[in-house]
């Protein structure tokens, strides 16, 4: 009885395995989300993979829509106002007011970048730049990093106020700001030893 139970056990991480391999549906490369719900379980309506011939994903940029092209099907417009997002070869787009931001942190709070071209003063011409924003949840607000918009933000810990106003000496570093913040949010309290 011994040796069925232990075969029986040592069986089971096997067969949970093979349940869900077999459960396994490979994730598209380009579609849309209807909503954060969508975002978070990872459900595209639309999607198709970068292969696929006949099939496209577009920004339609003056009137604000995501259009998706499949063969024998018509053409399936999103205007960016009802979606919360798009994935487009890969990589995953937030919508808000009208624009895309690039998805690049969904853990304990959200990162997204954009890029913007910036204006040298003087000088008259500009060059690229990515600029990094934050906000709390999937569907919450999204707002540039800067230690105002933080406070505002995660209102409900200020033991954090003084990091977010440091955050601010990095804004000449967009990249390195988002990273600082991130760390912020995982940072684990270190043990203090009393003096012996």
């Amino acid at each position: 009885m011994k040796t069925i139970m232990l075969v029986a056990i040592a069986t089971l991480p096997f067969s949970a395995l093979a349940q869900q391999t077999a459960t396994f549906t490979p994730y598209p490369d380009n579609g849309i989300y209807l909503s954060s719900a969508d975002f978070s379980t990872r459900k595209l309506t639309d999607g198709f993979d970068s292969n696929q011939p006949g099939y496209s994903l577009r920004e339609e940029t003056f009137q604000r829509t995501l259009k998706v092209d499949q063969p024998n099907a018509p053409e399936a417009k999103f205007p960016l106002a009802t979606v919360w997002g798009e994935r487009k070869e890969g990589v995953d787009y937030r919508s808000f007011e009208g624009d895309l931001y690039r998805v690049e942190h969904t853990d304990r709070l959200f990162i997204y970048s954009r890029p913007t071209n910036v204006w040298i003063p003087g000088g008259g011409s500009t060059y690229a730049n990515t600029v990094y924003y934050v906000s709390r949840e999937a569907n919450s607000p999204i707002h540039l990093i800067t230690s105002a918009n933080l406070d505002d933000i995660f209102y409900d810990q200020p033991d954090k106020r003084a990091a977010f106003d440091r955050l601010d000496e990095l804004s000449n570093r967009p990249s390195g700001q988002a990273r600082k913040l991130i760390t912020l949010f995982y940072k684990q309290d270190q043990p203090t030893h009393a003096a012996e």
